[in-house]
């Protein structure tokens, strides 16, 4: 199969959207802003299918990644995420899967409600690895 976004052959990736047809390799995907789920079927979309977070959270002044501390977009897109529990804790994509890899799935968790079990589902369904360990 040719990959969608670099022309190249070897994609092995399908898009799992309705009739959507796109290839494409796992590094391009990330870099495109494509979605895998590290759960259940273990789902990928691409950049037009992916999930996207149902949360009503708009900023009231301008937000900080908990993590980083740098800003974050206005409104929770792909690279800005919202808490689904609190709405308050904002961070970037980067940032969170980092501390998923290292907190691993029983200690991660809001970092600012501490809220596991509606944070951790919607970290999953966006495409946020969290390993076992």
């Amino acid at each position: 199969q040719k990959c969608c976004i670099c022309r190249l052959p070897g994609a092995s990736v399908t898009c799992r959207g309705r009739r959507c047809r796109r290839t494409f390799h796992f590094p391009c995907g990330i870099e495109r802003g494509c979605i895998s789920q590290f759960f259940g079927e273990f789902k990928s979309f691409c950049w037009k299918h992916r999930p996207v977070q149902r949360v009503r959270a708009l900023q009231q002044q301008p937000q900080s990644c908990l993590i980083c501390l740098e800003g974050v977009a206005e409104r929770p897109c792909y690279d800005t995420l919202v808490c689904p529990a609190c709405t308050s804790a904002w961070f970037h994509r980067r940032c969170i899967q980092g501390q998923a890899l290292s907190s691993a799935l029983y200690h991660f968790r809001c970092p600012l409600c501490q809220n596991v079990d509606r944070f951790q589902e919607e970290m999953f369904r966006l495409g946020i690895k969290i390993p076992d360990r």
